[in-house]
């Protein structure tokens, strides 16, 4: 992440079965599931911004890091 200890960071990515995936870090269960990547970051940003802001992280089909952004009120 970015450098924020929040517990509200949140991790876009790709998942074989072609779903994107708005995940809470540090879970080990996916919080919802998108058919579009604009989905899933549209969902991952609303989580944030209503938990009161945090880091998002969006990974790449090969799961490099594609962009990194922080959300604040």
């Amino acid at each position: 992440m970015i450098g924020s200890d929040n517990k509200q960071d949140r991790t876009v990515y790709f998942r074989e079965d072609g779903l994107w995936v708005n995940q809470l870090n540090g879970t080990p269960w996916t919080s919802t599931l998108h058919p579009t990547k604009e989905d899933a970051l549209c969902s991952a940003r609303e989580w944030l911004l209503r938990g009161g802001g945090g880091d998002l992280t969006l990974l790449a089909l090969d799961g490099t890091v594609e962009r990194q952004e922080r959300l604040l009120l």
